[in-house]
């Protein structure tokens, strides 16, 4: 037979059991006939009693027992964490289910909790190990802000030695370029920019040779120089720019300490150092001239006073036209016009006549070597130098010379005085000799160029005053025929002409030269190409002084 399981069940069958019992009691009771009324009634109830007793403990062992056994492991498992306690099952009915239904409970609040706790742990853990990341993070940071302040300040310290770097080299005279193994710019200063007309922008990360086509034709040294990483130069090279032929320094240096080929390269400006030298150099032949000039002047010009004269007196002896001559003749009865006649047809006059005019042009030349004997004891005095370059002008514009070379073709003398009322310190006439000079010899050279290139219709000489500094500037150029870069070396050697022989001494210029930097303590240059004409410069010291309103000048 199958147990009853159901808690109802059992309680309503405890019911019927009793309604049964106490009927069936009561019931004997009231067949009983010897028994008194209240005995009866007492025993009704004792009965009653006894089965409310029954029935009290049969509900409490049923029911509230395991109801209480259930609070009490509730209290346990409220109590105490982790408790291994469990209900029992006493009955197999909705109680037992009821316990089975804790301890379920009680197990999946159990694993829960052992999984919260352990995820709790993790979680401690984790937070533990965050908390040492953080840390350490913070810590990371830290040093993170310091190697940044770090690297900021020694960034800005590079910035600032890069941009002194760039400060020294933009500030150097000579154009600097550095370049890799492949020739690619890597750094361009201002000279270089003021020298190829490219800018550091425009040529930084660019060929060399597409910076600067010019170093094109050095390629091949230059590539020598870096693989050898021997320094290598190059000097006074001619380097045209708009026209103007410039003289260059070039040199190389690889870069020892690096183990790619890098180079710098260093160009110089050296032309007008050339210059310079040269009229150092001039200088130095002008004043060893000016040595000599003095004791050989002496020297030469007796033996040339006797010459002259004498030459001079036998063409006088020989007159026939002299009365002391006739007389003379007649005493000795000769016929001075037949013998005149002789001398004539054997050409003594006229060797009688070279004699006296090679005697007269070689005193000049001694006149001309006597002025460079002449130099400590020149008298200077304040001259305004609008009135010797008008006299020189007027001079030249009235020189029958020069009219005649004038006459072959329009020829113009262009005044351009930017500071005509300067005063310079010298000597009015041997300035204005040097003007005149400087002038005759451009006529010259246009007639040249006119009578060898025939290349021009009007000649132009240009006379150009200005101030420049304590300076001032006297150009004089002319569209003449221009010099060889020999010739231009040479030009204010003395003695030194291109000339024909007997149109000139090769003393002009050596004069002129010696007259602006020895007696006037200023400068003579010249800048010249062949068929493009000639530009001569002359720099004077400024006067600040003033003569008094009297004084006469250029007499």
């Amino acid at each position: 037979m199958r147990p009853i399981r159901s808690l109802s069940h059992k309680l309503m069958i405890s019911y019927v059991i009793v309604i049964l019992l106490v009927s069936t009691i009561t019931a004997l009771i009231h067949t009983n006939q010897w028994m008194s009324p209240t005995a009866q009634v007492t025993l009704q109830w004792v009965m009653i009693i006894c089965v409310i007793f029954g029935l009290h403990y049969y509900f409490r062992w049923l029911v509230l027992k395991p109801i209480r056994h259930l609070i009490a492991v509730t209290k346990e498992l409220t109590q105490t964490t982790g408790s291994p306690v469990r209900a029992k099952r006493t009955q197999d009915d909705e109680l037992g289910d009821l316990v089975n239904a804790l301890n379920d409970l009680i197990d999946g609040i159990q694993s829960r909790k052992e999984i919260i706790i352990a995820e709790r742990d993790r979680s401690a853990l984790a937070h533990q190990q965050a908390n040492a990341y953080a840390a350490e993070m913070r810590s990371s940071n830290r040093k993170l802000e310091l190697e940044v302040q770090v690297r900021k300040r020694i960034e800005t310290k590079l910035t600032e030695f890069q941009q002194f770097l760039n400060s020294i080299i933009n500030s150097m005279p000579s154009a600097i370029i550095a370049i890799d193994q492949s020739l690619i710019v890597t750094q361009w200063n201002v000279e270089a920019t003021h020298l190829t007309a490219t800018s550091s922008s425009d040529a930084k990360g660019e060929h060399l040779v597409a910076a600067f086509p010019y170093m094109e034709s050095h390629i091949d040294w230059l590539q020598e120089s870096i693989v050898t990483k021997r320094t290598k130069t190059l000097r006074n090279v001619e380097y045209v720019k708009n026209h103007k032929t410039y003289l260059l320094d070039i040199v190389v240096y690889p870069l020892q300490q690096s183990n790619s080929n890098d180079a710098v390269i260093r160009i110089d400006d050296v032309t007008e150092k050339f210059r310079m030298e040269e009229i150092m150099i001039h200088s130095d032949k002008v004043m060893s001239l000016g040595g000599m000039a003095s004791g050989m002047a002496h020297e030469i010009n007796n033996p040339l006073s006797a010459i002259v004269q004498n030459a001079q007196n036998i063409a006088r002896r020989i007159d026939p036209n002299l009365e002391a001559n006739q007389k003379q003749a007649k005493e000795n009865d000769l016929d001075l016009n037949r013998m005149h006649e002789y001398l004539k047809k054997r050409k003594v006059t006229a060797f009688l006549n070279n004699i006296t005019e090679s005697g007269v042009r070689a005193s000049k030349l001694v006149t001309n070597m006597l002025q460079f004997s002449r130099s400590n004891d020149v008298s200077l005095s304040p001259c305004m130098i609008i009135d010797i370059l008008e006299n020189a002008i007027n001079i030249a514009l009235t020189d029958d010379k020069l009219y005649s070379i004038k006459g072959n073709f329009e020829m113009n003398i262009d005044q351009d005085f930017l500071a005509p009322e300067v005063w310079v310190s010298g000597v009015f006439t041997e300035l204005e000799q040097v003007i005149l000079n400087l002038i005759k010899n451009a006529s010259h050279a246009i007639a040249e160029r006119k009578q060898t290139l025939n290349d021009i219709d009007e000649g132009v000489i240009n006379i150009h005053q200005s101030i420049e500094n304590d300076y001032c500037l006297i150009s004089i150029s002319d569209n003449g025929i221009g010099m060889t870069p020999n010739t231009r070396k040479k030009v204010f050697e003395p003695f030194f002409t291109t000339k024909e022989v007997g149109v000139g001494t090769g003393l002009g210029l050596s004069v002129c030269y010696f007259i602006i930097s020895t007696h006037h303590s200023g400068q003579l240059s010249v800048e010249s190409e062949f068929g493009l004409g000639s530009v001569f410069e002359i720099r004077l010291p400024i006067c600040h002084e003033r003569p008094e309103k009297n004084t006469e000048l250029g007499a």
